[in-house]
This record gives structure tokens, sequence and C-alpha cells, in this order.
């Protein structure tokens, strides 16, 4: 994880509108924040320092909300690696954490490539005392989803990953929607997502998402 200054900290605090509880002269409790059960991890006031240095601006003021609301509303996933549920939101990665990609297939309007992500999602552990930590990077094999064309966020699209984001934390069989990376020398954003084995692969080809 990179690290950064107290200045900028405050400056990514106020970028994402939380405040730092720890000099907020307003004492919020924050102890009915952790409910996992109900997938309630923390508050808008209380989202782990860690996670808020560790934070990286994709340059893209739709992006950056999109990944800020799901931070605010974590969901969890169960890692079957380890047996164990974590907190779960959308990730901006920067294109050189990605290695070993190659194309498996292509539709219409996309690409799509596998990829080892290095870092692999994060995964973020409450201790006993409340405070988080980050557990070590640990790679992990993702598809990589590029819409040909796409350099911007166009408002259908922006729609589009919201929505596949929600069914993503509504339905358990649904592909994994882990984040978004944008290919410096194309612009062209792709969407970062589970690796499906072989049948699966004609889901990730699928564009549009029905949205209500």
């Amino acid at each position: 994880m990179s690290f950064i200054n107290e200045n900028q900290l405050v400056s990514e605090f106020d970028k994402l509108n939380i405040s730092d509880k720890d000099s907020n002269p307003v004492k919020i409790n924050h102890e009915n924040c952790y409910d996992p059960d109900n997938k309630k991890y923390w508050c808008k006031e209380c989202v782990p320092h860690c996670i808020i240095e560790g934070w990286t601006s994709s340059g893209n003021d739709d992006i950056d909300n999109l990944i800020k609301d799901s931070i605010y509303n974590a969901s969890k996933f169960y890692n079957s690696k380890d047996s164990k549920w974590y907190p779960s939101f959308l990730e901006w990665v920067p294109f050189d954490r990605f290695e070993d990609m190659k194309q498996i297939g292509e539709g219409g309007f996309a690409k799509v490539y596998s990829a080892t992500w290095i870092d692999g999602t994060a995964k973020y552990i409450r201790q006993d005392d409340g405070n988080w930590i980050k557990k070590g990077p640990e790679s992990m094999k993702v598809a990589l989803k590029m819409l040909n064309g796409l350099q911007n966020m166009s408002a259908d699209f922006s729609n589009e990953l919201k929505t596949h984001w929600k069914l993503n934390c509504l339905q358990a069989d649904s592909l994994k929607f882990y984040g978004i990376t944008k290919d410096p020398e194309t612009e062209e954003i792709m969407m970062i997502m589970k690796y499906a084995k072989e049948g699966n692969l004609r889901n990730q080809m699928t564009l549009k998402f029905y949205i209500n």
C-alpha cells in the first residue's frame, strides 16, 4: 500500500466527504455501526483510515463517486480460500497492477482479457479494538472487460456499472465485479471481474444490463 502525508490525507478526506472522527469535535457513537449480519460494516463518518490512506483517484468524477458510494455502502463477500467474509466494495486499480494479459474473447463492442491482478482484491479485517487492518496482497486471476472506444464515462454506462454493482451485491451467483481500471495507452475503461471458466465467458461478453 502506498502511504500519503498528513496534508494529502486531509485533502483526500475532503474529496470523499468523510469526517476525521479523531479530530471531529462532535463525538458520534459508532458502537452500532458494525453489523455484518445485516451487511453493515461502518457508517460514512467511520470509514477506516486504512482505506482512505490507500485511496487513489481515477481522475474521473463519475468513477470516483461510484467507488466512493460502494465504500460507504460496503457489501460483503466470502473468500473460499480462507473461509472468511470480508467487506466488499469497488476499487480503482492502476493498470500497471496487472500482468500476463491475454485476450480470451471478443464481441460486438467489447474484448475480454484474462490477467493476473498482482495485489488481488482488498481484504480488510476488523480488530477487537474496532480498528481495521488490510491483509497482505495475494495475486489472483481476473477477467478485464474492455469496452471498445469507451474513453469517457457516459451517463448510460455509468448507470450500467451501478446496476451491475447492485446485482453483484444482491446475487451470490453473479459474476463478481471487483473494480475499474484504464488502459493508459488507449485510455479505454475496463471492468475488473471474476475470471469465469469455459461456458461462463458468454456472461462476461454481455454488455447491457437491465436498468430499473
